[in-house]
Formats: structure tokens, sequence, C-alpha cells
């Protein structure tokens, strides 16, 4: 089946996810950090995924982060974030993501990643989006690329991951830039 006939599901993070999302967490852990900071073993139990939802959940309510999950079928693929949002002046906010290591390489996180560029653009009002990848993450870059994103900068040992200093890359992409 390909990627254009399988349809994820893109949906707000809410606190009633919090079982399926500690599974793709724990599944993932290892694969995501390789790439981002641990979040500690303390994150991974149901009270503390619970409650990372309720923040996201009110955060979204106070127009300052946004958190939506990636589902194919009943299982959580992926997670789109769009953070510290800035409305005066800027109009403008930092996107993120996380897929399952299982799921790579199907084209799921263009599609979750387009989604919600539509949602920021065209819901949100935003009209900038920014992200950061990190260097070595050619898959992450890829999906930059494939969704408008063009890069704008690099930044040399930029964050210590794992007692390494690793190059960070940045990349934008305008609202009336981006692919319809």
């Amino acid at each position: 089946m390909t990627t254009e006939q399988t349809l994820l599901n893109i949906t707000p993070a809410l606190p009633a996810h919090a079982c399926a999302l500690l599974a793709f967490e724990r599944e993932n852990r290892a694969h995501f950090e390789q790439w981002v900071a641990t979040r500690g073993d303390a994150f991974y139990t149901l009270a503390n995924v619970v409650s990372s939802l309720e923040q996201a959940q009110a955060a979204a309510l106070a127009d300052k982060e946004y958190h939506y999950l990636a589902w194919l079928d009943q299982e959580i693929v992926g997670r789109i974030t769009l953070r510290a949002v800035a409305r005066e002046h800027y109009h403008k906010a930092t996107l993120g993501y996380r897929f399952s290591r299982r799921h790579g390489g199907h084209g799921y996180a263009t599609q979750a990643v387009r989604a919600v560029i539509r949602t920021a653009f065209q819901e949100l009002g935003l009209r900038r989006l920014e992200a950061v990848v990190i260097l070595g993450n050619t898959a992450s870059q890829a999906v930059m690329r494939k969704c408008g994103f063009g890069e704008f900068g690099h930044a040399h040992s930029a964050v210590e991951q794992n007692g390494r200093w690793m190059d960070i890359l940045y990349f934008e992409l305008l609202a009336d830039a981006a692919p319809r």
C-alpha cells in the first residue's frame, strides 16, 4: 500500500490519548534519544504522560503551543508540535516532530507535517514556521525539504546530545510559499 493510499488521521493530543502515547514513547525511546535530549525515566509513566498532555491542552487554550498526534488506524505513529507561538509582530511558531522508527520510510512524517502546516497557516493564522534539525538527521532534513522548508542557517556545536556537541540546521517556511 502506498503512502498516498494510506491516510493518517491527525488529531490534537488529548489526555484521553495517554495510554497510546505512552506505548509510542516507550517503543521509540532509544530511537528518539539519538536526536533529542532524554526525558528521563520519570516521564515514562502513565501519570506523567497524562500530566504532559494536560499541560499541552492548557498551552493550546492559551495559544502558546499546539500538539498533534498522527494515527495509523488505532496506533500513534508520530507527534507534531507547534511551539513558541509568537503572535504580535511575528505570527510564527517552531515546528517539531518525532515519528516511529518502525513506520519510517513510508512518507508518514511528510504527510503529517504537511497537514499541520496547513492547520498552522489556514486555521491558526500563522505566517511563518521555523524548525531545527540535527545535522546528521538526514531523514528529518528530507521531510523539511519535501514540505517546502528552506534551510537558512547552520549552527556549529550548538547542542549537547549524549555528551557530544552537535551542529543544527535551521529551516523556515512562509505561508505564501507553502505547497498547497
